[in-house]
């Protein structure tokens, strides 16, 4: 049995294991470096309060002050030691059409985020793959594609899509946390009576690889590689208990209310916290047992989003208005009072939730480095000021060394610029660039990735690198 394998069980069932020391190849240079590095965007929309967003304190060593409680990454402090903040990117192609492609400002906010390629007129889609497939298409067992998850409503045009396949070929995210989990352990084609038992007599995947379970707990494993498995099933019971079925199968009338929004008409889905920690629930199980290499969690689409009613929030307006300050999507009509402090709430919120998925993915331990550290967690948004579609200094934030590749505990700035506020020389495939050579892809002829995308500059941000 590998290290990084599956349990098989009744009908088809798969589950897929942690990292296990106790099973690891008898190498004696094995260690924490040969764990596998992957990469995983956190995605939101509609842009950030830049005033409120960067770090409190000065270019360098991140420290408690640098979360200080009017910044929206204050919830980040106890990772700031795995933090590395650049500042002072710009988005290729660029906005405001200061480059001809095809699109607006929300479109190429969207489209060209993970890609770096222009939208083609007609389908306003990339003509080129994503850095998620990209990796995908190396690293995973035989090419599997990146888990494309998505939390909210799903838009069908380049505003709903930050994944593609290839050029004007986008992978929708999957917005049900069921069918994400039957994908996940194998449960999408499964014989009939493997199915009735998971659904109409409601029995646990655990049931199901029981037998496989009991043989690998005959092995001599470590008490950290037993105690890491009772965390480990542990964790898929709870998701299956919260999904409400012994439980993993998600309410219809909940999926409705996720998938059924209008995003002509976008209002608030009681939802969308609920679902959203069930997505990252099953995208820490997908990354710790080496499902994937690559993964996205899009929160909402390009424009729109819901209205926050939650966690303290009380909002009349959605967030694509509140990024414009306004009470309608084309600013026709009038300033929304207090919206600066309303986008600040929001900002907090999602890094707050950022902090669930980083908890999750530190608490995986991969021989002395956590799943966490072997990654690379990048926070990103759509724009940055999103009252002016800006896609200047844009935010972003990464967590995780992806193996030692990355420094980390820094605020650096990028560009040789005094204002980050310039398109003159971070481009945003230069991070891209980056982080595919950081997880282990490599360029056609062998060698590291050299330009990912086709706008911008070759070449990495070598500040960023350890």
């Amino acid at each position: 049995m590998n290290r990084r394998t599956f349990l098989r069980g009744a009908g088809g069932v798969m589950l897929g294991l942690p990292f296990l020391e106790s099973l690891r190849a008898r190498d004696a240079k094995a260690g924490p470096a040969d764990a596998p590095r992957r990469f995983i965007a956190f995605f939101m929309c509609n842009g950030v309060n830049m005033a409120r967003f960067f770090p409190a304190t000065r270019y360098g060593a991140l420290t408690d002050a640098s979360f200080a409680q009017d910044r929206a990454i204050a919830p980040l402090a106890g990772y700031k030691d795995k933090l590395l903040i650049p500042r002072g990117i710009h988005m290729v192609p660029r906005g405001f059409g200061w480059d001809e492609t095809a699109g607006d400002d929300h479109a190429k906010g969207m489209g060209c985020k993970l890609t770096a390629q222009p939208l083609v007129q007609g389908s306003q889609y990339p003509a080129g793959i994503s850095l998620d497939q990209f990796i995908a298409n190396q690293l995973n067992p035989q090419g599997k594609p990146a888990l494309t998850l998505m939390v909210g409503a799903k838009v069908p045009n380049v505003r709903g899509h930050i994944s593609y396949s290839a050029s004007e070929r986008p992978v929708t995210g999957e917005n049900n946390p069921w069918r994400a989990y039957q994908a996940l352990v194998g449960v999408t084609g499964l014989d009939t009576e493997a199915l009735e038992r998971l659904t109409k007599r409601r029995q646990s995947v655990l049931d199901l690889v029981g037998p496989e379970y009991e043989l690998l707990l005959a092995k001599r494993l470590s008490k950290s590689d037993r105690d890491k498995l009772d965390m480990h099933f542990q964790r898929v019971r709870d998701l299956e208990v919260e999904m409400d079925n012994a439980g993993i199968v998600l309410p219809p009338e909940r999926v409705a209310e996720i998938e059924g929004i209008n995003p002509d008409t976008v209002s608030y889905d009681a939802e969308f916290k609920k679902i959203g920690r069930m997505q990252m629930d099953i995208l820490a199980l997908a990354i710790a047992t080496g499902a994937t290499r690559a993964a996205t969690l899009q929160w909402g689409s390009g424009a729109f989003g819901p209205i926050f009613t939650w966690d303290g929030m009380s909002h009349m307006y959605n967030h694509h208005k509140l990024s414009h300050g306004n009470t309608e999507d084309d600013d026709s009509g009038s300033e929304v009072a207090g919206y600066e402090q309303m986008l600040f709430d929001i900002d907090r919120w999602f890094v707050n939730e950022y902090v669930y998925l980083l908890d999750r993915l530190a608490s995986y331990d991969e021989g002395g480095r956590s799943v966490l550290d072997n990654s690379a967690v990048v926070f990103m948004n759509e724009l940055s000021n999103g009252k002016w579609h800006d896609f200047r200094d844009l935010p972003y934030l990464i967590a995780g060394s992806c193996g030692g590749y990355l420094k980390t505990g820094q605020y650096i700035k990028v560009t040789r610029e005094t204002d980050t506020v310039n398109d003159k020389d971070a481009p945003h495939n230069k991070l891209l660039t980056t982080l595919a050579n950081a997880v282990g892809c490599t360029a056609d002829g062998g060698g590291p990735v050299e330009n990912f995308g086709s706008f911008g500059q070759p070449g990495e941000f070598d500040d960023l690198k350890a």
